[in-house]
């Protein structure tokens, strides 16, 4: 039957004002969204801060030549400090980049990091070069065909340089270019080194794992044996034959490497290490060093703290090695019920968890010790003098203390756990109340200058990308640096829809942070299918007043070009909310998540205007392993009709042993949760009716698509009917030859067809 368009409606459909309007309004597409880079936000990477003054320096490229450039902020005075034409490197005849750098302490010359590749997540190997300002010479500190350098360093007075190359460590001497050898036991599959295996770097963000005394007479660094590690292997598919790729990974309840910090003297070699109690000693009370330092010299003298960790990374010692005798102290320590943060890699824990004060006599420490994360006031020796921070909220990043002005400067959630704010507080009288110094709601990555009398605000929302500004300490701010004016006036022109904070109840009543995206054209009358987007996991936020990306555009096209209202909420376990929100998940990851998803749902589902039927939910990794959950544990089953699980967890047994038993302990010592938080568990319980989409990268090192291989087991021997998108050679990214269309795609058809 044909539609009669009643002529009025007709002449409006073709009339000049219509047409205009329909020009004027462009339509998302995933091509744009996820291949074209449209949408791609500049950003302002900011460079290194000189020591004063609202200066930095930064790597400028131009065309195949990178230039060191002195850049002031305010005046906006540049000065080329090195012309990428200079950096010649006559090993290799050609110019080199720059892919980092570092002043020798009297400034005369660089430390220049080029030709680097990556060590699973970040380019930690490649070749350093030494640059002389003053003659514009590079010369290399070593020969490129004895193998990769990483984490070159000046020493204190800047004669020597050392870097770790195959798992040992080495030293050369500036003046005469000899090599000296540190240690000689490292070797694959056994010893490390100086830097760590995957799963401390991974977890712990350990990899740079040395540091020079502040005398330069000594290095201190942490050394791994793997022996005991078992070995995963990745094939590599495409080929005519499987390429295996093999790695130490060890999985939850498994032996982990020894670990142990070691001192070794430069001038004689003269190897030492601390007894802590990790290396080779059995049991599971000292497992862990994830961070190691050396202290503030005291005397002429200077000493190595490290962390220790008990393997339920609910004990965290600090020690103090005493290089002379090896004879270690126990300066601090940390306990929990449940779990103590460390990692600096993941979540809010930038800055790390200790800092030494410019005072020479005080370090202050980051606990959730009394419910809140916040900072204490320790002298050097381990005394506690106060607490520094004290409510409701958490510090999220130490900045500093400027003692002449009485300031501690923090970033916290004092104003909302959806937002990030810049607070001064004083640092003598710990009652008085946070001032709070940025002052637009959203988020504000604060990046604070040395002397702590400038910062760059890195301001977003949910609707503005990035703007970079300069400001002073105190709030005025001078000039803006980025304001991504061309992403904004592009975005206006799509008028998408912006996303509505709202609150929804857990399955225990407990009010949960959330948003909800509508289509632009919303109708309260109809009724529309509902999709959640999940993360989920221990500490996480989906649910911040800050840019979402690519991520927020394909959830606007999803509810503009398909008619779907998308939400998200922050269950349970999630962070932002103190310690104990985090920790109610402790020992059965998934459980509760999954029930305050399900509750949330329907909660959403009840509202007039969506479709109870047509309910679903989308995930990646930690989301997509809570995708899972939600669509099979409890009344899941009756609450979803449609599930996407992006490279999931599907048994906390396959996956690493620091992430996995900081929040579950070991199988071992809880194997009730561990059956109850995989998802293959409960594959029975799909419903038939229930539409399910697992996908994943087959050289996944992280969460190793072996996962979804046992999911798909348990599936086919419960008789499930599932649909399965397996991508070639990607990691747990899945980017790359286009892999990202066509999984966002492959995924929105999913969508639209089946919800």
């Amino acid at each position: 039957m044909h539609k009669v368009i009643p002529i009025g409606l007709l002449a409006a459909l073709l009339s000049p004002a219509a047409l205009a309007q329909e020009m004027a309004a462009p339509r998302l597409t995933l091509e744009d969204i996820h291949a074209s880079g449209a949408f791609s936000s500049a950003f302002f990477e900011g460079g290194k801060w000189a020591d004063e003054g609202p200066v930095v320096t930064f790597v400028e490229q131009d065309g195949d030549r990178a230039h060191l450039v002195r850049y002031d902020l305010e005046t906006e005075a540049r000065e080329r400090l090195v012309d990428g034409a200079t950096l010649y490197a006559p090993d290799v005849e050609r110019t080199v980049g720059i892919d980092g750098y570092a002043y020798s302490p009297d400034g005369a010359s660089l430390l220049v990091y080029t030709d680097s590749e990556r060590v699973w997540r970040y380019d930690t190997k490649g070749y350093y070069y030494v640059y002389d300002l003053e003659t514009q010479r590079l010369a290399p500190i070593a020969r490129r065909e004895d193998g990769f350098q990483m984490f070159a360093k000046f020493s204190p007075d800047g004669r020597r340089v050392a870097f770790v190359r195959n798992r040992d460590l080495f030293v050369v001497d500036l003046a005469d270019g000899s090599e000296k050898r540190l240690t000689d036991d490292g070797a694959p599959g056994t010893i490390i080194n100086g830097t760590s295996d995957w799963v401390y770097e991974e977890e712990f963000g350990l990899r740079d794992g040395w540091a020079w005394s502040p005398d330069g007479a000594r290095i201190a660094y942490v050394q791994l044996d793997e022996s005991n590690t078992r070995e995963f292997a990745m094939a590599d598919l495409r080929g005519q034959y499987p390429e295996l790729e093999r790695f130490r990974y060890p999985k939850a309840g498994e032996a982990n490497s020894e670990i142990r910090v070691g001192v070794v003297d430069v001038a004689t070699g003269a190897r030492r290490f601390f007894d802590a109690g990790t290396w080779r000693a059995g049991g599971d009370d000292a497992e862990y060093i994830s961070s190691l330092g050396w202290t503030p010299e005291e005397n002429g003298e200077s000493r190595v703290w490290f962390f220790r960790l008990n393997r339920a990374q609910n004990r965290v010692d600090m020690l103090y090695g005493d290089p002379k005798d090896m004879s270690t102290r126990l300066v601090l320590r940390e306990e929990n019920d449940t779990w103590i943060d460390v990692e600096t890699s993941f979540g809010d824990l930038a800055g790390g968890t200790i800092t030494y004060l410019d005072d020479g006599r005080h370090f202050v420490w980051m606990s959730e010790r009394d419910g809140y994360r916040h900072l204490y006031l320790y002298e050097n020796d381990g005394t506690l003098a106060r607490q520094l921070t004290k409510g409701a909220w958490n510090v999220t990043e130490f900045h500093g203390v400027d003692f002449d002005r009485d300031a501690l400067y923090v970033t916290a959630t004092e104003a909302s756990p959806l937002e990030r704010h810049l607070y001064r507080l004083s640092f003598e009288d710990s009652d008085a109340p946070p001032v709070r110094i940025t002052e637009r709601a959203g988020s504000h990555d604060v990046d604070m200058s040395p002397d702590l009398q400038y910062y760059i605000d890195r301001f977003t929302d949910t609707q503005t990308p990035l703007v970079a500004t300069l400001c002073k300490a105190d709030g005025e701010c001078l000039k803006t640096l980025e304001d991504n004016a061309a992403l904004r006036e592009r975005l206006a022109a799509y008028d998408l829809p912006s996303p509505e904070f709202v609150q929804a109840p857990g399955a225990d009543g407990t009010s949960l942070n959330g948003w909800m995206l509508k289509p632009s054209d919303f109708d309260p009358s109809r009724q529309y299918p509902l999709l959640l987007y999940v993360y989920g996991g221990p500490g996480s936020q989906t649910v911040r007043n800050a840019w979402g990306g690519s991520r927020y555009l394909w959830h606007a096209y999803l509810a503009e070009e398909h008619d779907i209202v998308v939400a998200s909420v922050d269950n349970r376990g999630t962070g932002g909310r103190g310690k104990e929100f985090k920790s109610a998940t402790y020992e059965n990851l998934g459980i509760l998540e999954a029930e305050d998803q399900i509750a949330a749902a329907r909660h959403f589902s009840a509202l007039p205007y969506i479709d109870a039927e047509r309910t679903g939910m989308w995930g990646w990794s930690y989301g997509g392993f809570l995708t899972l959950m939600s669509l099979l544990y409890g009344d899941g089953p009756d609450t979803f009709e449609l599930g996407v699980s992006v490279a999931p967890v599907t048994s906390w047994r396959q996956y690493d042993t620091i992430y996995t038993e900081r929040y579950m302990s070991t199988p071992q010592r809880n194997a009730e949760g561990y059956r109850n938080s995989a998802p293959a568990t409960w594959a029975d319980r799909l419903r038939d009716a229930q539409d399910l989409l697992i996908v994943h990268g087959d050289l996944d090192d992280n969460v190793h698509f072996q996962n979804t291989v046992q999911m798909a087991d348990a599936l086919q021997a419960a008789g499930k009917q599932f649909d399965l998108m397996i991508y070639p050679g990607r990691n747990h990214g899945i980017y790359g030859g286009g892999a990202r269309l066509h999984l966002y795609t492959l995924v929105t058809r999913y969508i639209a067809e089946n919800l």
